[in-house]
Order: structure tokens, then sequence, then C-alpha cells
């Protein structure tokens, strides 16, 4: 079954809280703190006690937050409200997808923001077919291992990572003096970093391109030259061949090749990819 949501979409995404037991996904690259609060209460809510498990896939990046279009503390609300939750941050995520358990779906335009849920003219469509649904949960499961799990401690260093530099934005407004944008462009860089950090995690570098060649080659087999630059867009901030990027005492930014390719050898190695003299494919026992 097919459902359209058209704008305001508050009132359908009340009735599918309502129906979550088990597991809520929410794709969203920007979210608001109002929202977060709103749906961490109605969740609290629920009669029978029981909390669902939630899983914040977002965009954690220093233009989102000095736009205004990503409240860190509503990062921090999931994570503190509820007992079982993962925010996982995702380099350069657009989707805005919500799985409610597995029996709905809705992709659309909206963010889980005010103006998503109320004011803008944003689209989707709800989908209750059970195969379907699946197949978006999986697509989600595999976006989500692309990126990084945030823990409390991160997203408490990274809050004020992100304090510092809307500090130092509003400063440079202030003030016409060089210095102060010299101050607010130090600050952009650090925090740039720790944000590329932040989607790192513990992962090595190898571990994490080995996921993203994998995610990669899900869709179709790809000769070398063009693997390449399909990873290079999938991890843009650690595939920058203009800077010097060391992550935990790694090399990314000019050294990210280097990685890739020792990771294809590692995964065919495993007998997880292969290949067969032109295309590297993912091997059906993987």
């Amino acid at each position: 079954m097919i459902e359209l949501y058209r704008s305001p979409w508050r009132s359908q995404f009340q009735r599918a809280l309502d129906s979550v037991r088990d597991e809520l996904i929410m794709a969203t690259p920007f979210i608001k703190k109002s929202e977060a609060e709103y749906v961490c209460n109605h969740l609290l809510s629920v009669e029978s006690g029981k909390e669902p498990h939630i899983r914040v896939i977002t965009d954690l990046r220093a233009e989102s937050v000095l736009a205004g279009s990503l409240d860190m503390d509503a990062l921090r609300i999931f994570q503190n409200l509820l007992r079982s939750s993962e925010v996982i941050t995702l380099p350069h995520l657009h989707a805005k997808v919500y799985v409610f358990d597995t029996s709905l779906a809705v992709v659309g335009s909206a963010n889980l923001t005010s103006a998503g849920l109320d004011s803008n003219y944003e689209y989707g469509v709800g989908i209750q077919d059970p195969v379907l649904v699946k197949h978006i949960k999986a697509d989600m499961d595999a976006y989500a291992r692309v990126g990084n799990v945030l823990f409390r401690e991160q997203i408490e260093e990274l809050s004020q990572v992100a304090e510092e530099i809307v500090a130092e934005y509003r400063k440079v407004h202030k003030s016409a003096a060089a210095s102060a944008k010299r101050r607010f462009d130090e600050k952009l860089r650090s925090a740039n970093v720790r944000f590329a950090e932040a989607l790192v995690g513990a992962r090595s570098a190898h571990a994490l391109f080995s996921e993203a060649i994998l995610y990669v080659l899900s869709h179709g087999p790809l000769p070398t030259r063009h693997l390449h630059p399909h990873v290079q867009r999938l991890l843009p901030d650690l595939c920058d061949d203009s800077v010097e990027l060391i992550i935990h005492g790694e090399k990314f930014g000019k050294a990210w090749k280097h990685h890739v390719r020792n990771a294809q050898q590692s995964l065919k190695k495993n007998g997880l990819i292969r290949f067969d003299g032109h295309d590297w494919i993912v091997s059906r026992n993987s």
C-alpha cells in the first residue's frame, strides 16, 4: 500500500510514531532541538512502557551548524533522554527517510524540523509493503555502516567545538578586523578536522575504506578507475587530494588512494571481492 504525505504532515508523522514498538530509523541531515524533544517525549509517553530502539543518521558538519540547520542539542537529547539510541554521522547525507519498525517507511523531502513537519511545501510517499520496507531498512543499515556511531562523550565534545565556531562566526560579523576573520578561519579548519575525526571514530583507515569499497561495489561491478572516484565521492572530507590530514596517527587526505588500494587487496585475499580482469565484484558469499 502507498500513501501520499503532503504538507503539513505532522499529524501523519505522529500517527506513525504511535505505531512504533521496536525500532525507529530517521535519516535526515537537518534536525532541530524542538523536534528531537517532540520525538523523544512522544516515544516516552507510549503506554506500553517499552522504549523502541532509535537510530538517527545525519550529516554532522560545520556548515550545517553555522547555518543553524543542525542543532547539536538535538543530538544530545536523543542520547540523554532515550535508553537505546544511536546517532550516526554520514558525510553528504541528503536523503530524508523515516522507517517505523518493519511496517512503514516514509521517503520524502522533509527534514526533522518544524519547517519540515509544518510549514515548508514538502512531499513524501509512505510505503507499507513489507518487502519494500525491508529493502529500505537494509539500505539505511548500509548507509549507517559507512558512517560512524557517535558516543555521548563525542557528542558533548563536538557540541563544544560547535559553540566555539558559532561564537567566532558572530565576532566576524561584528568586526571588520582581519584578525577576527583569521581567528574564525583557524577555528573552522580545526572544527572540520574534529568532525572528520568523528566520522572515522575508532575505525582504522583500512576498516573504513574496506567498508566504503563494499558499499560502492554493492551497487554493481566497477573497474579501479571508476571505483576510486566513487569512494572519494562517498567520503569527500577524508579523500581531499589538496590536504595533509592525519587522524589518530593515520594519514588521510592525499594518502587516501593508498589505503583504498590496500583495502582492495585485503578484501580480495579474504574472498569478499574479486577481480575478473576488468572489474571489481562483490563475491556472492560475502
